[in-house]
């Protein structure tokens, strides 16, 4: 006797015997006990779920011997039939190959005539999606009033490609994916039937690939039992699908989090010496640090959500305990870009090594946005609270001196030496975000008047207005950790939209922050305020200002 594979073999015969699918079963159940069968049905779902299987039984059910049954008895000559396929009243159409208007006339021609033996005529349509627009509408009125013997079953993994008037005439069923423990649970039945023996992990291992279609389990399971004699290792489902050890997997995170470069490397090159496949291996490093972030957001409450055995779950949670979750989030971000990069490269090779290099440097320059680094560069402070701000050298070519600012703009400025030293570092001052003070110095009014420029900077970032509006005051008084902004009475309006609840907050938050300690801010109208007189400009600036009769706009704001 020829083989017949696993996924021929066990091939649902009742609707018992379909798995994963009890939303859909239960209903044709209870349609075929009420006497309710509608003249079309329409199955959609992935494939491998037990579209055209559904198809088959609902069609044994309605034309066994027995029949209206629930359980056909797959021993009359019109069950048979149907499972070969050969059955002269159940006709199992494949849209693909049979797509034309003139297969859908002979359809239409044909379906006129009775059954020869069965209750029913049933059409079995398989991928009716495939079907052209002239097709489908030559079917729209057999279809909708078909004679009272004629019953149509559709199948389609893509329901979205048919047109409304189909859809409309049908009964539609939204077959599943299959849950991966049901998966895992009826390959362990169907290994006992075969004799096999099979680990948990590699039961798991096989669940995982097939991705909610059992026809593909199957597939897998019969493959990998033919080149393991019976005997199924975890490393065999491995090293059949290219897919990479767990244990692998948890010492590749333990490097990248230990800032080990070298050993991350080493264990990305014994990967690929492997012969594993090195796009499988980013999908894999993206899942795991997936089930690292449920992990750590929801512990044990939530490890139903990671699809591996407890023992795995188990490390899972252990490792979680020793990574932020910012952390993780850098690393997912850095292996989604790499796996975008590698669709452009020859290899995902460099990308990757490219970013266990970032997740592990631990320099300062680089820790903020890439690195695995507990300190954020945010930390680094001004040594006091003067005019020491941070300054952003420019190169100068020769003969003139050429200043860029953030956005490219171009300035060419008097090559005189002295002025064109004295510009630069005017003009390429920047406010980064950063403290204004250390916690250890007493905060002055003199002080908070010196770093005005970065306090207001800091508001700006966050709320641009704000920021132009305390622009127009002056720190004009600090009692113990209360500062007084003054306003003029030409500034009214400023001064009221500052008082607002959530604009108060806010620049509360931002002072505090920047000053390193706790500050309340109030502002005030006081008759002898002033906005902050300009402060005098370097020469070269004041004669720039005077040819074109210009103004500063701003001096703070880093555009």
């Amino acid at each position: 006797m020829a083989y017949l594979v696993l996924a021929r073999k066990y091939r649902p015969a009742t609707f018992a015997d379909v798995i994963g699918q009890d939303h859909i079963t239960e209903l044709l159940r209870k349609a075929i006990s009420a006497e309710h069968v509608a003249h079309a049905y329409l199955f959609c779902g992935p494939r491998g779920i037990g579209k055209t299987s559904c198809a088959r039984i609902l069609a044994k059910s309605l034309n066994c011997q027995d029949g209206p049954t629930l359980t056909p008895c797959g021993n009359c000559a019109s069950c048979q039939e149907i499972s070969k396929g050969s059955g002269f009243d159940v006709i199992e159409i494949d849209g693909a190959s049979n797509r034309g208007i003139d297969e859908i006339r002979t359809l239409r021609e044909n379906v006129k005539f009775s059954p020869s033996y069965g209750k029913y005529k049933i059409y079995i349509v398989d991928e009716v999606h495939m079907l052209t627009g002239e097709a489908f509408n030559a079917l729209l009125k057999t279809l909708e009033e078909p004679p009272e013997h004629a019953k149509f079953i559709f199948a389609t993994t893509e329901p979205h490609k048919l047109p409304a008037t189909i859809l409309s005439r049908c009964q539609r069923y939204d077959f599943k994916r299959i849950a991966l423990k049901t998966l895992v649970w009826s390959l362990a039945e169907i290994c006992q039937k075969e004799n096999f023996t099979v680990t948990q992990d590699a039961l798991y291992a096989i669940a995982k690939a097939a991705q909610g279609s059992f026809r593909d389990a199957l597939s897998v399971l019969d493959q990998i039992s033919a080149l393991s004699e019976r005997q199924i290792e975890d490393s065999d489902v491995y090293s059949m699908l290219g897919l990479v050890e767990s244990k692998l997997l948890f010492d590749l995170t333990d490097a990248l989090q230990s800032k080990d470069c070298s050993r991350a490397l080493e264990l990305l090159d014994a990967i690929i010496d492997k012969g594993k496949d090195i796009k499988q291996l980013a999908r894999d490093l993206v899942e795991h640090f997936r089930n690292l972030m449920v992990m750590k957001v929801g512990g044990k409450s939530l490890e139903k959500l990671v699809d591996y055995t407890a023992p795995i779950k188990e490390q899972y949670y252990q490792q979680a305990q020793n990574i932020s979750l910012p952390e993780i989030f850098r690393a997912l971000d850095e292996f989604i870009k790499a796996q975008e990069t590698g669709r452009v490269t020859e290899t995902l090779r460099t990308p990757l090594e490219i970013v266990f290099a970032r997740l592990t440097y631990s320099n300062n320059a680089t820790a903020q946005t890439t690195g695995f680094s507990s300190q954020s560069t945010n930390q680094r402070s001004a040594a006091a609270l003067g005019n020491e701000l941070p300054v952003r050298s420019t190169s100068r070519v020769a003969p003139t001196p050429i200043l860029k600012d953030n956005r490219g703009s171009v300035n060419i400025v008097d090559s005189h030496p002295e002025s064109s030293s004295a510009i630069s570092s005017e003009a390429t001052m920047v406010l980064e975000d950063v403290p204004v003070a250390s916690s250890s110095e007493p905060i002055t009014l003199e002080k908070i008047q010196a770093a005005w420029d970065a306090l207001t900077y800091a508001v700006s970032r966050e709320k641009m207005s704000l920021a132009t509006f305390l622009q127009e005051g002056k720190p004009a008084q600090l009692v113990g950790q209360r500062l007084t902004i003054a306003f003029s009475k030409d500034h009214q309006f400023h001064k009221e939209t500052l008082d607002g609840k959530d604009a108060k907050l806010l620049v509360d938050r931002i002072f505090s922050e920047k000053l390193r300690c706790q500050i309340v801010v109030e502002y005030k109208i006081l008759d002898g305020a002033k906005t902050a007189a300009p402060q005098a400009h370097e020469p070269v600036i004041q004669k720039a200002l005077d040819t074109f009769k210009g103004k500063i706009v701003s001096k703070w704001h880093n555009e």
